[in-house]
Order: structure tokens, then sequence, then C-alpha cells
């Protein structure tokens, strides 16, 4: 199964397999936006890439959280009527409140299954938590990280999406068994150093999420794009795994997972 990922800055990205299209989180406010995080303010250093068609026939939203370093006015405007959308229950005020109809609110292990072009889609909720200080997690809110399993007769891809979290080994444990074709982390170690104490994973973490999920690739966002992030692309490329593959902003790759057998 070929999935295509494209890249378009801080935690939005469009994964694609054939005319099946998935997008995430849209966040699109250009380069000099200062967000206020209410505890915190941080301004966007990196320009969003995307060409005008991007966002045009996206079968599937997945929204993680309602912070606006993940999803914004401008981005929201992009998502069509005619789109489904699944989100946590802190975005779900925010989606309706703009006139978008087709939502599914997931509350973490539950699921929703879609079929859509010829493909099926089960998508899990799962724990995401958003800081390394247990006060620091619980003021930033609950957010949804997403596992998919998307197939058709002959094949099919798992991807694992963490939306923000830290490592905690009761995430891990929730994949015990269960295999990962696609680890999409959000990195960055937002608001390390701080007071506030980091809220994302960096690269210490996923160096042991890697070593207990064993995925077969590994493709790292939300880093770089706005001034909380911390950490680095250095640091994540200092890993040194060939499993992770740094996509720029901008640009799609195509990555290729033929063994994948849906009797498998």
């Amino acid at each position: 199964m070929n999935v295509k990922f494209k890249w378009i800055g801080g935690a939005t990205f469009i994964l694609s397999i054939n005319n099946l299209r998935i997008a995430i989180d849209p966040v699109l406010c250009k380069q000099g936006t200062v967000q206020d995080f209410f505890w915190f303010k941080s301004k966007r250093t990196e320009q969003p890439i995307y060409n005008k068609n991007d966002f045009e026939n996206i079968d599937l939203w997945l929204i993680t959280h309602n912070h606006d370093d993940h999803l914004d006015d401008i981005g929201i405007s992009k998502i069509s009527k005619l789109s489904n959308a699944v989100c946590n229950k802190n975005s779900f005020k925010k989606l309706k409140k703009r006139g978008i109809e087709n939502l599914t609110v997931l509350k973490r292990n539950e699921t929703k299954n879609y079929k859509l072009k010829n493909y099926e889609i089960k998508i899990e909720a799962v724990t995401a938590i958003h800081g390394i200080n247990p006060v620091s997690a619980l003021l930033a809110g609950k957010g949804n990280g997403y596992y998919l399993i998307i197939s058709n007769k002959q094949e099919k891809v798992r991807i694992y999406i963490t939306g923000d979290t830290v490592y905690k080994s009761k995430i891990i444990k929730r994949f015990r068994d269960r295999k990962i074709d696609l680890l999409i982390p959000n990195m960055g170690a937002a608001k390390k150093g701080s007071w506030i104490m980091t809220l994302t994973l960096n690269s210490e973490m996923l160096k042991k999420m890697i070593y207990k999920l064993n995925p077969k690739i590994i493709i790292p966002v939300h880093y770089g794009t706005f001034e909380h992030y911390k950490e680095p692309v250095e640091v994540i490329k200092n890993i040194r795994d060939k499993r992770i593959k740094i996509v720029e902003i901008g640009c799609e790759k195509t990555f290729i997972f033929d063994n994948i057998l849906f009797t498998r």
C-alpha cells in the first residue's frame, strides 16, 4: 500500500492512499502570527506551505484538540461541510460553531468505522498526555491521539498519530501486541526549560517510543513551526535511526508498505 504524506507545517499534514485523503489538525495562520495560550504567547516562525487544491476533496479530518497551534480559524475554513470529521470533546464546539456538520466525538479508547472509496477505516482515539508535569497536563486539557487501520481486500496499513503527548508507560501499554507501520509523533519538546515543563515529545522520549513500539517508518511533525517548540530537527536527526524520515514543509513523499496483506 502506497501512503503519500504531505507536511503543511506544525501539526498539519495530509495522508493520501490513492484517492482517499485524510487531513489532520489544520492550523494555517501566517508566519509572524502571535497566538495567546493564556499562560504564554507564541509566535509562528515558519510559513505554512500548501497549494489551493491541497484541502479540496478531503474525505476525513482528524482533530486532536482545540489549541490554536492545531486548529485555527483559517484552518477550519478549509474543512468542507461534506467531509467527515473526528474530534475530541474540547474541539467539538469550535468546529460546530463554524458550521461543520459531520462530526464524531471520540473519547479515549472509543472507535469509529468508515467505509470510504473502497477502503475500510477503523479509528481509535488513544490517550495523549499533554505535559510531563501532571499540573501542566491538567491545565493543557485533554487531547486525542489516533490509531488508524486502513484496509481494502488486499492490504492494510496501521498508523499511529500521537497528538500532543509525552512518553508515558500507560500509553505504550495500550499498543501491546499491536503493529504500527507508520508512526507520526508530535515533537518539538514544547515549553522545555520553562516553569510549565515539557508538553510534547522530545528526542529521548521518541527513542524510547520507537524501541517499545517498533514502527516500520517514523515521520516526525510539530517541530520548528512555533516559538514554544524548543527542540530543533537536528536533535531528531541525531537519533540516527534509518526508519526516521524527515519531510520538509510543503513537500510530499510516498512511502511503500508492500508487505502488508489483509490476511496477515
